[in-house]
């Protein structure tokens, strides 16, 4: 599997629906809806700070501060600030990508086990499947969010 090409995707995917994000009337953007996510811009932020997260903390091993204390106003306030915001973690990603091809890929990390106690050992390439796949889980609840607020969304099939 050629991880570069599924990010790349990914984010083709996630610019398509900052896209549609853009065309939604004035307060759509943080406007609450029912999903597991209240808002259209915390969906972004989440999406895009676990990104970062994962290749800081659990892959180059580096401290990650968080960037939604200030509720994300200073990176995901609207569409735009968000779409720079997903642009320079991608140039984290990419570096991680670079970094760690080859047999690199199998190198191991022990990282926090999710929603319960403890840690487990993960290899660099187990790690990257997961962040792009949580991403793809999400643009597709997006979807629905913007058919909940009835607008289509987006074609991001990746065929």
């Amino acid at each position: 599997m050629d991880l570069v090409r599924c990010f790349e995707q990914t984010w083709r995917a996630r610019a398509k629906l900052l896209a549609a994000c853009e065309d939604l009337p004035r307060g759509f953007w943080r406007r609450r809806v029912p999903f597991s996510y209240p808002t259209l811009h915390t969906f972004f932020a989440h999406i895009v700070e676990v990104e970062l997260s994962w290749m800081k903390e659990d892959i180059l091993g580096e401290t990650y501060a968080g960037g939604f204390a200030d509720g994300g106003k200073r990176w995901y306030w609207t569409p735009a600030k968000t779409r720079a915001r997903g642009r320079a973690v991608a140039r984290v990603t990419r570096r991680v990508l670079r970094a760690h091809g080859g047999r690199r890929l199998q190198e191991t990390r022990r990282v926090p086990r999710f929603g319960r106690k403890g840690f487990e050992t993960l290899t660099v390439e187990q790690i990257l499947t997961h962040v792009y796949t949580h991403e793809l889980r999400h643009q597709g609840q997006i979807q629905s969010v913007l058919r909940h607020l009835k607008r289509k969304p987006p074609n991001i099939d990746w065929i």
